[in-house]
């Protein structure tokens, strides 16, 4: 008898440790290095940059992507040797990257400029969210419990500060279909420790000399719908 009572106290103690959750560990710090890639002909310049994440996922992920748009943009005019239009192309990255949730979320923005003739460069942002857990990226629909319905309610609070913040460059209707609740208006966001940051390219949300613009959109205000996992990292 006292054997088996023995038995059971083990069993009680041992089973709160077995139903403790292993902790969840990641890479750090998130960033590493970065590559540059530079090359000069006599038609056009390339300087384009990028993380070297600790994740080997996430750094995969990024370099496909910026090595493919820069192979897309030397094959749209091949031939460019200034001789038609005096004019090097250009194609230029650079690159920003922010911690947040203790570490296990890095994400990354990246700046594009391209110019291949005309009144000036075009410009716009690459984003990526990463859980450095395990390298894979975080979209709208992973930081979101329903993500349609989390857009439907962030768009009238984007569209407050864009009225606010845009001043003499506010063109209304220019700022009502780049913030209609879609995921393509909104895909190019990334999380920081205060909030989720949305990143709007030139011409749309306004005109091209109003710039990219950049909305934050404070934890305390969409905590009810993020996901579990994501409510329980950042409030």
């Amino acid at each position: 008898m006292r054997f088996a009572l023995s038995i059971l106290a083990v069993l009680l103690f041992a089973c709160p440790i077995m139903a403790q959750e292993s902790p969840v560990t990641y890479c750090a710090p998130p960033v590493l290095g970065a590559t540059q890639i530079k090359e000069k002909t006599a038609g056009y310049s390339i300087d384009v940059k990028y993380p070297t994440m600790c994740s080997a996922t996430a750094t995969r992920i990024i370099r496909d992507r910026i090595t493919g748009d820069l192979a897309a943009f030397k094959m749209e005019f091949p031939e460019h040797d200034l001789s038609e239009y005096p004019r090097t192309h250009e194609m230029m990255t650079d690159f920003n990257v922010w911690s947040a949730a203790g570490g296990r979320i890095a994400s990354v923005q990246m700046q594009v400029m391209v110019y291949t003739g005309g009144a000036h460069p075009n410009n716009w942002p690459l984003t990526w969210v990463f859980d450095l857990a395990n390298g894979e990226t975080l979209g709208l629909s992973d930081i979101f419990a329903n993500h349609e319905a989390a857009l439907d309610a962030i768009a009238p609070m984007v569209r407050d500060v864009l009225r606010a913040s845009m001043t003499d460059m506010f063109v209304e209707d220019m700022m009502l279909g780049g913030t209609e609740p879609t995921e393509k208006n909104y895909e190019d966001c990334i999380l920081t420790n205060e909030g989720v940051v949305f990143f709007f390219a030139p011409y749309q949300v306004g005109p091209y000399a109003a710039g990219q613009q950049v909305v934050t959109i404070p934890w305390d205000r969409i905590v009810l719908l993020l996901t579990p996992e994501l409510r329980k990292m950042f409030h």
